[in-house]
C-alpha cells in the first residue's frame, strides 16, 4: 500500500497528463489515510475546478485554509474561484488578507492588482500586475498574470473580463509538490 505523499504524486502526474478521473482517484486514497492533509485537500480542489466544479472546489480550499492559513497560493486561487463564481466580496476579503499576511512579494502585488480590478482602477491594476510579473518565481503563475495584463490593454474591464482571468488552480502544483 502507498502512503498519502506518494498517491499525492501520483495525482500530480495523472493531472499533469489530463487523467483527471485517475487524479481524483488517487487524491481519494491519500485522504483516506490522511483526511487532515491541507494539500492533499487543496489538490482535490484543483481537480475540482479543472472539471468546472467551481463550487466544490471553493469549499476545498476554504477548508485546506483552515487547515493550514499559511497557504498564501490556495488563498489567492480561492480570490479567483470566487471572481468565477461572482462572489466579489468573499473574492475582495480573500485579495486583502493576502495583501496584509502575504510574505511572497508577487501575490501581495497580484492581489492588490485584482483588488484595484474590482474598483475599476485599471491604471493600478496594471502597474502592480507589472510589479508582481517582475519578482514572480513562478513561472505558471507569471504565464497567467501575463495573460491578464494582456487582456486588460486589449480591452476595457467589465465583470466579464475579471471572469475570465481566472485560472485552473491546478497550474501552480509545483507550490505544493516541493513541500510533500
Amino acid at each position: 500500500m502507498l502512503d498519502s505523499s506518494e498517491y499525492l504524486h501520483l495525482a500530480i502526474h495523472a493531472s499533469e497528463s489530463g487523467d483527471h478521473h485517475a487524479a481524483l482517484n488517487y487524491l481519494n486514497q491519500a485522504l483516506t489515510q490522511d483526511p487532515n492533509n491541507a494539500s492533499l485537500i487543496y489538490f482535490q480542489a484543483a481537480e475540482h475546478a479543472e472539471l468546472g466544479l467551481f463550487e466544490r472546489a471553493s469549499k476545498g480550499i476554504t477548508q485546506a485554509l483552515a487547515i493550514d492559513e499559511t497557504l498564501d497560493v490556495a488563498r489567492f486561487q480561492l480570490g479567483l474561484l470566487h471572481l468565477q463564481l461572482q462572489q466579489t466580496e468573499l473574492a475582495q476579503h480573500q485579495f486583502a488578507t493576502l495583501t496584509e499576511k502575504t510574505s511572497d512579494p508577487s501575490l501581495k502585488s497580484f492581489s492588490k492588482a485584482y483588488l484595484a480590478l474590482i474598483n475599476e482602477n485599471v491604471e493600478s491594476a496594471t502597474e502592480l500586475l507589472e510589479a508582481g510579473i517582475a519578482s514572480c518565481e513562478s513561472e505558471p503563475l507569471k504565464a497567467d498574470m501575463q495573460r491578464v495584463l494582456a487582456s486588460l490593454a486589449e480591452s476595457p474591464v467589465t465583470e466579464e473580463a475579471s471572469d475570465h482571468s481566472a485560472m485552473y488552480l491546478g497550474a501552480y502544483r509545483d507550490t505544493f509538490d516541493k513541500n510533500s
